[in-house]
């Protein structure tokens, strides 16, 4: 073979390779889009990032189960520590009574198997919260485990509001000091939630004259509401503890999208505990597998910052 050929041969494989990975980021960046809910503008993940250092704490909604949006999450911190060492991270996944052996396991004093189990880390913890977790342990950043532990949640939504007041003494530091039960477009979106699953495991839940559930299904529905406010509630104190122990720093919080869509939920429990504070709220959006990942102006409100993706 000739001195030129090889050099040709060398060329085109470089002019490949060149194009492979110029369609592979194009590709990578067009699974998803980030909108700036305000104005319908396009942005880089860089972009959005450097918004958000305008605020105090970030709302980052997910969808528990999708692979793409826990990918973003992670991708998003270097590019806010690079401009802001004053961050620090708060998640759902984590409930306040696991707080010390999180911190041990952030500053090496338990191994990984220890603080999966004694944790009651979620069965996806591994592939989806582990690059979070242990870009915290590699920066020395703290993690709020902001959550209420599950038995109280689960309390509430078995025996309602009134058992808040069972809680054990020495277990009241691990949920919020007040639950507060808001009537209002939270909850009428939860309800509506609750009831659209229902009726979709069983359709025969309604009798033939579509009339509705049962007061007791309805009592149960109120029930299970309250428990979500108690994590609410429990979160966004938690958060806003920190902050009063921790002035000027920056927050991200990782929760599942309905805890902060419409700046309901977590985000308005934290709004209500300091209405001074600065919250940005990013929310998922999911469209059809055949439709252009575009800004809506009806999805204007679901938070400040839009990541459209496909269903």
């Amino acid at each position: 073979m000739s001195k030129l050929t090889k050099s040709t041969l060398l060329s085109i494989t470089a002019i490949i390779f060149i194009l492979f990975s110029a369609c592979s980021n194009m590709n990578k960046n067009s699974d998803y889009k980030l909108y700036e809910s305000e104005t319908g503008k396009e942005l880089s993940l860089e972009k959005m990032a450097d918004k958000l250092l305008n605020y105090d704490v970030i709302f980052f909604g997910e969808f528990h189960d999708d692979s793409l949006i826990h990918s973003v999450e992670s991708q998003i911190l270097p590019l806010l520590y690079n401009k802001k060492k004053n961050l620090t991270i708060s998640m759902e996944m984590f409930e306040r009574d696991v707080q010390k052996v999180l911190n041990d396991f952030l500053a090496n004093k338990v191994d990984e198997e220890k603080f999966i189990e004694d944790s009651r880390a979620w069965p996806n913890y591994s592939t989806d919260y582990k690059e979070i977790v242990e870009f915290a342990k590699t920066n020395n950043l703290d993690i709020i485990a902001s959550n209420v532990p599950r038995r109280y949640a689960s309390l509430i939504a078995k025996q309602g509001v009134e058992s808040f007041k069972s809680i054990p003494e020495n277990e009241q530091k691990y949920v919020a000091k007040k639950l507060t039960v808001l009537d209002n477009e939270y909850k009428k979106n939860f309800i509506a939630t609750m009831k659209a699953n229902m009726k979709a495991r069983m359709p025969k839940m309604e009798n033939q004259n579509g009339r509705e559930m049962p007061f007791q299904m309805m009592k149960g529905f109120d029930n299970i509401y309250s428990a979500q406010c108690l994590k609410d509630d429990t979160m966004a104190e938690s958060i806003f503890r920190y902050l009063q122990q921790h002035p000027g720093t920056l927050i991200i919080h990782y929760n599942g999208n309905f805890h902060s869509e419409f700046h309901l939920g977590t985000a308005n429990k934290l709004q209500l505990l300091d209405e001074n504070l600065k919250i940005a709220v990013i929310s998922p959006v999911a469209i059809e597998e055949d439709t252009e990942l575009t800004y809506s102006q009806k999805d204007k409100d679901r938070g400040d910052f839009l990541l459209i993706l496909h269903k």
